[in-house]
């Protein structure tokens, strides 16, 4: 294990040391950035109940859009707004780690929102209809 040791006042005269004292410096915080091996399994099983997450979201989110008779571009503001609060519930329940449950920190804000628009508008539309046109 390389440990870094604090540099002597004699060895600040010398440029070669100062450079390799330097390159431990960068080797040793590139291994603290390593991550630590992830399951598959575990990691298919955060995405499952992410999706899962994100998907009962849109359904409720278009919902509550339509009974509220939202329309136009403030129904869409409605789900981006829903589905940030959702992500940053998502990011305080891991711990403000989202890096240790995903392969990468953007995973728990981006993941499924997209596909989730479809539900979200089919949820909005039925909704509103009911409520509002009939």
């Amino acid at each position: 294990m390389n440990v870094i040791t604090p540099l002597t006042p004699d060895q600040h005269n010398s440029r070669f040391i100062t450079f390799q004292h330097y390159f431990k410096q960068i080797n040793l915080s590139r291994m603290k950035k390593e991550k630590e091996a992830l399951s598959s399994v575990a990691l298919q099983g955060n995405f499952s109940v992410l999706h899962y997450s994100r998907t009962a979201l849109s359904a409720v989110s278009g919902a509550v859009a339509g009974v509220l008779g939202l329309y136009g571009f403030h129904g869409f503001f409605f789900y981006l707004f829903s589905s940030l609060l959702m992500s940053v519930l998502l990011v305080g329940k891991a711990n403000f780690n989202s890096q240790r449950y995903f392969l990468s920190g953007w995973d728990i804000w981006t993941a499924g929102v997209a596909g989730g628009i479809s539900t979200f508008i089919l949820f909005w539309t039925f909704l509103y209809g009911l409520v509002h046109v009939y």
